[in-house]
C-alpha cells in the first residue's frame, strides 16, 4: 500500500535532499498546505500549521507505506516520542483548482525552531534568493 507525502523543503525537486524522494513518483507539483514555514538557520525549513492562512508551497510524492520509516528517520521523527524534532501528521493539500487531497507531512515539534518566518512561504524561492548572499 502507498501513501502520499507532502514535501516543502529540502526534499523538493532540485533541492539538496531530493535524493530521498527520487524513487517515488511525484503526483502533484505546485500545491500547498495552509500554514507557515520558518528558517532557524539550520539549512532546512520548519512547518507550523494553524498559524494563519498563508500557502506553504510544495510537492506530493507517492511513497510505499513500508518505506515511510526512512522518511521518519530522515526527519528525526520517532512515533510516540515527544522529543522528536518533527511529527508526521496528515494534512489537506490544495491545488490551483481548489481540489484537495490528504497527505502526510512533517511539522515542527520544537517551538524554539520557529524563529524567522519565511516570506512567501516557499522554501525553493527563499533558498534561491538567499544562497548567493
Amino acid at each position: 500500500m502507498n501513501v502520499l507525502v507532502f514535501v516543502y523543503g529540502t526534499l523538493r525537486k532540485q533541492q539538496i535532499n531530493h535524493y530521498m524522494m527520487k524513487n517515488y513518483p511525484c503526483m502533484q507539483e505546485d500545491v500547498w498546505v495552509y500554514g507557515k514555514i520558518y528558517d532557524a538557520g539550520a539549512g532546512y525549513p520548519f512547518l507550523a500549521l494553524n498559524r494563519g492562512s498563508e500557502k506553504v508551497r510544495g510537492e506530493v510524492f507517492e511513497v510505499p507505506q513500508a518505506e515511510l520509516y526512512l522518511l521518519d528517520e530522515f526527519e528525526e521523527y520517532t512515533p510516540d516520542d515527544p522529543n522528536s524534532l518533527y511529527v508526521r501528521v496528515e494534512v489537506d493539500v490544495y491545488d490551483d483548482n481548489d481540489n484537495s487531497t490528504k497527505a502526510f507531512t512533517y511539522v515542527c515539534n520544537k517551538e524554539e525552531m520557529l524563529l524567522h518566518e519565511i516570506e512567501g512561504h516557499d522554501w525553493v524561492t527563499f533558498f534561491k534568493k538567499n544562497r548567493n548572499k
